[in-house]
This record gives C-alpha cells, sequence and structure tokens, in this order.
C-alpha cells in the first residue's frame, strides 16, 4: 500500500510527539517530532505564499542545516519537487543546470546572492529567495497545513548527476519509488525506531538522504546532523559516544582522515559498523581502519537513479567482507554481458537494475532514458561480479566518472569549459588513483601556436565556472 514519507511523518507527531528528531549541531536547536512537523507545515504555507504549487520545481543551495530539512519534507507535503544542489558548486554551475530546470524559484543564503547576481550576467537570471532567518519567517504562518494526496507516479525530487552538457539530465525521483526504497533500506541494515543516526555527507547528494534522514523520519528515530564532516572531524568520536550513535555513514577519504587523526574512540558501546559508500574503498583502508577501531566496514552501493541496491550485511554469519552484499528486497539486480544475457556466476559484466525503486524519468532531457535500458533493467555503468552464493562484487566502471572523495565528476564537464579558452586547442581529463581522495582530476591540453596559458591561469579560468571540486589537480601541457 503506497504511503508518503509526510504521512508517516505526522502521525509520530501525533504519537510520539516530545521525542526528539531532529538535533542541528550547528545552530544548537533540538526539535521534536511534534514541533518539527508543525515547522514543516508552516514551510508549506511559506511556499504556498510564495507561488508554488505542486508539481513545480523549487532549487535550493544550503549546507546541511534544519532549515534544509523543513523545506525538504515541506516539499514532499506539498506535492512540489525538490531540486537540491550541493552546496560547494559554483554559481555558474548551478545555473548551467538551473536554465535548463527552469525552477520557481532557488533558496540560498544572503551571503551568496551576489555570486548568483553575478553569474546571472552570463546566464540568465533566476528568482533567488535568501534562507537567512528563515525560523523567523516562519512565524507569520500558521502551524497547519492538509497532507496533499498523490499517487506513486508524482515527482518528488530532481537530483543532480554528473554528466556532459551535450547529454544534461537530471533524475526524477518520485513518490511511489521513495515509499518503495525506504522501508527496503529500512529491512536491510536492520534500522529502527531506537536508532540515533549522524549525518556528515551533503544532505544535497541521495546518500544522507536515503540511508539517514528519510528512514528515520519513517521509523521515528532521531538525526543528529552535522553541517559538514570537516568542521567536526576532530570531535567525530565524541560526538558519536554523546549522542549514542548507531549509525553514520562516510566515504573512504573520511576513513583515510580518521585513521590519520589522533583521536581515538576508545570503547563504542553503540555503533555497531562503520557504513562506508559513494566511492570504490581500498582494501588497505579498509584493513587498517577496522584493525585500528574494532568496527567492520560495510560497503555501500547505489546510484542516483535507483537509490541503495545492496545491504552489506556486516552482521551475518555468512558476511563476505569486500563484496557490496546482496540485494535488498526492492529490486532485482543482474550481472549482464555485452549482448545482454546474465552472466554466469563469477563473470564479469555490467550491473543491471530492475525494480520500482528504479527512476521514471529525466527532468531535462527525457528521450535520454531508453538509451541506458535493456528491455526494463538499468545499465548502471558499473562493472561487477555475482558469485555463486548471490553476493556481488564491484569491479570497476563502464561509464566515463571520476569519483573525487565521494563526488561525482563527469570528466567531460571540465573539458567543455578549457575548450571555450581561446588559447586551448584540445582537452583530455581523466582520474588518477589517490590515496586521499580515491581519485584526483587530471587534465592533458594541447594548447594553440604561440599560447602563453600556463597551468595556474588555466585553473584560475576552470574555477570561474565550475565548482572547486571539479577544477583539475594536475595541468599538463
Amino acid at each position: 500500500m503506497f504511503e508518503k514519507v509526510t504521512e508517516r511523518m505526522a502521525d509520530h507527531s501525533v504519537r510520539h510527539r516530545d521525542k526528539i528528531f531532529l538535533i542541528d549541531l550547528r545552530s544548537g536547536r533540538a526539535l521534536s517530532f511534534g514541533e518539527f512537523d508543525g515547522l514543516v507545515n508552516r514551510t508549506c504555507r511559506y511556499l504556498e505564499n510564495l507561488g508554488a504549487r505542486p508539481g513545480d520545481i523549487v532549487s535550493t543551495v544550503l549546507e546541511n542545516s534544519a532549515e534544509f530539512c523543513l523545506l525538504f519534507f515541506a516539499a514532499l507535503r506539498s506535492n512540489i519537487v525538490l531540486n537540491p544542489f550541493p552546496a560547494i558548486f559554483s554559481a555558474w554551475d548551478i545555473l548551467r543546470d538551473a536554465d535548463l530546470i527552469r525552477p520557481k524559484f532557488i533558496f540560498l543564503p544572503e551571503a551568496r546572492q551576489e555570486e548568483f547576481r553575478n553569474a546571472g550576467e552570463q546566464k540568465s537570471a533566476l528568482p533567488t529567495i535568501p534562507s537567512d532567518c528563515f525560523f523567523e519567517t516562519l512565524r507569520a504562518f500558521p502551524p497547519d497545513f492538509p497532507e496533499i494526496g498523490a499517487s506513486p507516479a508524482h515527482f518528488a525530487c530532481l537530483y543532480q548527476t554528473a554528466g556532459r552538457r551535450a547529454d544534461p539530465r537530471g533524475v526524477l525521483y518520485s513518490q511511489g519509488n521513495m515509499s518503495t526504497l525506504i522501508p527496503s533500506v529500512i529491512r536491510g541494515f536492520r534500522l529502527s525506531a531506537r536508532d540515533v543516526h549522524l549525518i556528515v555527507l551533503p544532505l544535497a547528494h541521495t546518500a544522507a538522504l536515503n540511508y539517514s534522514l528519510l528512514p528515520a523520519a519513517w521509523l521515528g528515530a532521531t538525526v543528529v546532523l552535522a553541517r559538514d564532516f570537516w568542521p567536526e572531524r576532530e570531535q567525530f568520536w565524541e560526538i558519536v559516544r554523546n549522542y549514542g550513535v548507531n549509525y553514520v555513514e562516510v566515504v573512504p577519504t573520511m576513513l583515510y582522515v580518521l585513521l590519520h587523526q589522533r583521536a581515538r574512540p576508545g570503547r563504542l558501546e553503540s555503533l555497531p559498523f562503520m557504513p562506508c559508500g559513494s566511492a570504490p574503498l581500498s582494501p588497505e583502508t579498509r584493513t587498517e581502519f577496522e584493525r585500528e577501531f574494532s568496527l567492520p566496514v560495510a560497503d555501500l552501493y547505489g546510484l542516483t537513479e535507483t537509490g541503495p541496491t545492496h545491504a552489506d550485511a556486516v552482521w551475518s554469519p555468512g558476511w563476505k567482507k569486500g563484496t557490496i552484499g546482496k540485494p535488498l528486497d526492492c529490486n532485482e539486480v543482474r550481472v549482464l554481458d555485452k549482448d545482454g544475457r546474465r552472466c554466469p556466476a563469477g563473470e564479469s559484466g555490467e550491473i543491471a537494475i530492475r525494480g520500482n525503486n528504479v527512476f521514471p524519468a529525466y527532468a531535462i532531457n527525457p528521450g535520454l532514458r531508453p538509451a541506458h535500458f535493456r528491455d526494463d533493467w538499468f545499465l548502471t555503468g558499473d562493472l561487477g561480479i555475482e558469485d555463486a552464493d548471490g553476493y556481488f562484487h564491484f569491479t570497476g566502471r563502464k561509464k566515463e566518472l571520476i569519483i573525487r572523495g565521494g563526488i561525482n565528476v563527469h570528466p567531460g564537464e571540465i573539458d567543455e569549459v578549457f575548450e571555450t579558452h581561446p588559447d586551448v586547442l584540445r582537452s583530455a581529463t581523466r582520474g588518477t588513483p589517490d590515496d586521499f581522495f580515491g581519485e584526483l582530476i587530471q587534465t592533458k591540453i594541447t594548447l594553440r601556436p604561440g599560447s602563453a596559458a600556463t597551468e595556474s591561469s588555466l585553473k584560475e579560468y576552470c574555477r570561474r565556472y565550475l565548482s572547486p571540486i571539479k577544477v583539475p589537480d594536475l595541468i599538463t601541457l
């Protein structure tokens, strides 16, 4: 039976009114289910007052915060399509996609308004709403709002994906996708209402939403929200201990940092394992981390288009370390050869996924979707093996993609920027292995005859148009 996440949350606001749902470490706010649900209703009224209607797209450019969480759930309750941009993205980078998505407006901090106005001179300016003084603004609106009915087909979110400008996408994820996926994640990872989730990954990426924020709202669990991992890294273990954290997802770079800083947690009673995803994890880092902290590391696997697809059950007697585990019960997974036939056990091929968790459409270029399917199987572009016991092994990528510190970067995005430079004849970008970031970005550039461009000047040119995470680490001329 279809049920919206916000319907479950409203039920918790009555049955567990005083239980804490959200603790925002940055602001110090601790909001109970009753308080949070009332603020979500006020936010629904606020969005309505701004002119947003069911089916409209509303974008955000916000760091992890209570404000982001309120906008996220208010959009779900109002049947507005929320489009979260990572806060680290540059204004030019964001407006490039927003020009195609055409959101009703964009929420962003006051401090970034001028940056967006200046970028809007190069792109088309879009309406922006300052997120500062958000709680003060909500006081003007009543704390009641009727849940707007939705069908499973209604779109819930529009997520960004790494891609060339020649084939922009934007993944539309539906209410039905969400209500199928989240209970499956809960079952697969044995999550419960007693859990305390620590979120240190950006909420604008789907991992923190699908593994923590949405399951906590569905179950009636508690979320401790950090703005980011980096400001909290020295206090990471202290936060885990003080709040009794049971679940916190990290990326391999964060494991590396925790290993090489002085702070050590001692014995942790609450945290049973360390989930790690968004990028391949080296066996060396895993082994060293598990030995140092006596915590098994679970390999997480999923995509923006599907959400998590497997559970690496570290608690299982038959656990196979180094695999991505077995499929969640919301989807089927196969490994296919180049002709679309299922590979025998132990043979490498492309990982393909089928289920109600698979996205229904691309927002920007809907015609691209069929190219990523064979029959009704979504072709992930990732390579893997299914062994004789049904465990899946991630072995590499078929698609062009660089994963730097857990962030997906398409090399074509970078090449397209460099190719607008008057001194650049050709540009070729690729990823190179790195112990800390997983991969670094390296670009080989061929300059036009007589050019005086340098590595430094070319990086500066790239910074004008792309987010810092996408600027090449090394340029060779």
